[in-house]
């Protein structure tokens, strides 16, 4: 459509403030009560997340203000908390409340999942929590199965086979 502005953009690998992480992290999170302000405040850190692997960010695009982003974690990591040695792994899949319903989760995966087969990888890994119905959707739309074998604490373990790019 002429004139259309798209909703979002991605941005792999690019430059998120510490505030707008820590932000973000906190509204998706700590404030609805998935992860407590201690364990947020070790986890959660700006510095440790950057460190996890390659952050994807969606950001609106006439202001720049952080929408949403996942980190994909390179098989063998030190990040990883439930991949193999070959496994490549999802972290902290976070799209702000306001903006859900935009396909952002979706186009977040998608990168993620665009971005390890142009990696080589063969296998992708994930854990959420049992409450999160709306990412353990998303994560199945986009062919992701359950690994129950795999589960660790309140985490649920999903896998994908990825196909070469």
């Amino acid at each position: 459509m002429p004139g259309a502005h798209p909703a979002f953009v991605l941005d792999v690998g690019g430059s998120v403030t510490d505030a707008e992480l820590a932000s973000l992290l906190d509204d998706v999170f700590v404030k609805p009560g998935h992860t407590s302000p201690p364990v947020a405040e070790r986890l959660f850190a700006p510095d440790r997340v950057r460190t996890r692997g390659t952050l994807i960010a969606a950001r609106e695009p006439e202001t720049g203000v952080l929408l949403g982003m996942v980190i994909l974690v390179a098989p063998g990591a030190a990040a990883r908390q439930i991949s193999r040695d070959d496994e490549a792994e999802f972290h902290l899949l976070a799209v702000h409340p306001d903006a859900r319903g935009r396909g952002i989760g979706r186009a977040l995966v998608g990168a993620g999942l665009q971005l390890a087969r142009t990696r080589g990888w063969s296998r992708l890994v994930l854990s959420t929590q049992p409450q999160m119905a709306g990412a353990q959707a998303l994560y199945a739309e986009a062919g992701f199965e359950r690994a129950p074998d795999r589960d660790w604490g309140k985490y649920l373990a999903f896998t994908l086979q990825l196909e070469a790019a």
